[in-house]
Order: C-alpha cells, then sequence, then structure tokens
C-alpha cells in the first residue's frame, strides 16, 4: 500500500517542475518495505523457537478421529448394504479390506502413535506406488508403439494420477 501511494506521486508538481525528492521517497518507500519483509522473514523462526512455541498437533488428532469415525461408518455401510442388498460380494471384500486397513492405521495414530501419517500402510503404499510407476511406463509404451492414442493414454493416466493422488498425502518422519 506504502509503494502504492509513493508511485502514485506526480512526476512534476502543479506548478510544472519535477516533484520535490520523489526518487528519494520511492527509495525510501522500497527500502523500508524489504527491510520490513526481510528482517521478518528471518528474525521470525529464532523468535519462535526462543519463545518454545511448540505444535500440538490439534488439527492432526482431530482429523484422525474424524477420519476413523467416517471410515467406520462406511464400514458399517458396507455391512447393512451385504446383508439387504445384493452386491457382488468379491467386491464388498475388497472395501472391507481397504477401509478395516484404514481403521487400523487411524486407531494406531490416535493412541499416539505418530510416527507416520497417512490413509493407507507404508508396504501398501510403496508397492501401490511401483505398481502405478509400471502401469504408467507400459501405457507410455503403448502409445509410443501406436498401439493406443494420446486421448486413450490421457484417459488411463488420469485415473492414475488420481490413485497416485490418494497416495500422494503428505507423510511425517
Amino acid at each position: 500500500m506504502s509503494l502504492a501511494a509513493a508511485l502514485a506521486l506526480p512526476l512534476v508538481g502543479a506548478n510544472g517542475r519535477p516533484f520535490p525528492a520523489r526518487s528519494l521517497i520511492l527509495f525510501l518507500t522500497f527500502a523500508v518495505i524489504l527491510a520490513t519483509l526481510v528482517f521478518q522473514g528471518l528474525s521470525l523462526p529464532p523468535l519462535i523457537r526462543w519463545l518454545g512455541v511448540r505444535d500440538d498437533h490439534a488439527v492432526e488428532k482431530e482429523e484422525c478421529r474424524a477420519r476413523l469415525k467416517a471410515n467406520e461408518a462406511a464400514l458399517a455401510r458396507l455391512e447393512e448394504i451385504a446383508e439387504t442388498e445384493k452386491a457382488d460380494s468379491d467386491i464388498l471384500q475388497r472395501l472391507r479390506v481397504e477401509y478395516e486397513d484404514r481403521i487400523r492405521q487411524l486407531e494406531a495414530r490416535d493412541q499416539g502413535d505418530q510416527v507416520r501419517r497417512g490413509l493407507f500402510s507404508g508396504d501398501y503404499e510403496r508397492l501401490s506406488r511401483e505398481t502405478l510407476r509400471v502401469e504408467r511406463e507400459t501405457l507410455i509404451q503403448l502409445r509410443n508403439e501406436r498401439q493406443i492414442n494420446d486421448e486413450v493414454l490421457r484417459r488411463i493416466q488420469h485415473d492414475i494420477d488420481l490413485a497416485e493422488a490418494r497416495l500422494s498425502r503428505p507423510v511425517e518422519v
């Protein structure tokens, strides 16, 4: 805001002569802004350390509890569907296993195991990433060999990207 105000100063005054000290005003305004940003930017981390401010991880704990409740509700709904509706038992079992794995991960986190944050176990993520990498390479090879066109490649890559995005939650160690 202050730089905009300084730049709004006219080049020449009402008398037709250059505005007095306009260049100095612009320079000082820029210098104050730069010094303020640099000083605050460089001094804030040491100040936070000196004050002993620590993250209580309240947001992560709240997120974990919310995800746990949501996954438990989804698993309960799957059980209702299995009892009341006609559904493919293989698909139901696959979804059950996925939700049970998530629930185990979330329960471990909720009980204080903060080593790892994510939706899936480490092995599941590692293996999934590897298989998605192979899928992607195979698709590119098929396109390069002209067995599929670019549109098919993009459609399948989109699905792979979505699967990869599910795995790509930040993991803190």
